[in-house]
């Protein structure tokens, strides 16, 4: 069984029967595990998409193979923010006062990200498939920059973890 789908797999077996938007929590290092590995599965996934775009013309033989190597890498990075977000959200959102904020900026680049993706999707067919191409290299960098943000910046144990501090106040 590939990676990406065991993993998936895992995500929804811990929510059989829920919404995969649900908010049980699963353990941190977990759900940082199956996050990054969903990351070296995408960049190894856009790569190969990637690639073969620089060779691609006019030609007619080039159009669907492109469209359909965008359409595949949406569907598994839009997969990929619904499980992030299962697994990291409800995490986040314990870790007040900040961790609620990077729920909304999380969300935010989520939303962003899936319309760039919808709107390579919905490229006219009469367009130019070399500006779909250039278009696509450039989204796929942006991707990868991001994937790499949040590693350095949100997917770390100091960020994800399951040792959350709970502000309350007993007394006066």
């Amino acid at each position: 069984m590939h990676s990406t789908e065991h993993e998936r797999r895992e995500v929804d077996e811990r929510g059989k029967g829920k919404d995969p938007m649900a908010t049980e929590r699963h353990p941190a290092e977990t759900a940082r595990r199956l996050v990054l590995n969903q990351h070296r599965e995408l960049r190894r996934l856009m790569m190969m998409g990637l690639a073969p775009t620089h060779a691609e013309g006019e030609d007619a033989g080039a159009h669907e193979p492109l469209r359909s190597r965008v359409g595949l890498i949406r569907d598994v990075f839009v997969r990929h923010l619904v499980d992030e977000e299962a697994l990291i959200v409800p995490i986040l959102e314990d870790d007040v006062p900040v961790g609620p904020q990077r729920v909304i900026a999380l969300r935010e680049e989520h939303r962003r990200q899936s319309a760039e993706l919808d709107a390579l999707c919905a490229w006219p067919e009469e367009a130019s498939d070399l500006e779909l191409a250039a278009r696509f290299d450039a989204l796929v960098k942006v991707l990868l920059e991001d994937m790499a943000h949040e590693e350095r910046k949100l997917l770390v144990p100091e960020i994800i973890r399951d040792d959350q501090v709970i502000v309350d106040q007993s007394d006066g």
